[in-house]
């Protein structure tokens, strides 16, 4: 039952996994100066942080069978895309979109922290 589960809670997070990078890239190119729209920026962000949010359980979940606790701090990192997803629905000016790249340019070293993380745990997984 628990390599079931197991199997289950991996394939999961290969495929949140797959979703973080896709986002990622899109919002790598909004901040970098690509002219996104503003709902295909809020879209990213919001799949992004739900996928995050997955992913973590995920990792939560498979260091609960092996009986171990793991701690997931990026929490600051979840404020600041909150931050970022409401200045996108306060206004879709350009002021606004400034403020975003802003807002992900001080977190962008937390993204890739993330990224780098959830790309090793990716090849883990499937080796």
């Amino acid at each position: 039952m628990q390599n079931g589960t197991e199997a289950k809670i991996r394939q999961d997070l290969l495929l949140e996994i797959q979703t973080l990078e896709h986002h990622h890239h899109i919002l790598l190119a909004f901040l970098t100066g690509t002219d996104y729209a503003p709902a295909t920026v809020g879209n990213s962000l919001q799949a992004f942080k739900d996928s995050l949010s997955r992913a973590s359980t995920y990792v939560l979940a498979l260091y609960n069978l092996k009986g171990q606790q793991i701690n997931i701090p990026w929490e600051s990192l979840f404020s600041n895309l909150d931050y970022a997803l409401t200045a996108l629905s306060v206004s879709a000016s350009v002021t606004q979109r400034d403020a975003v790249r802003t807002i992900l340019a001080m977190s962008k070293e937390q993204i890739q922290q993330v990224l780098t993380y959830f790309v090793a745990l990716k090849k883990s997984l499937t080796t």
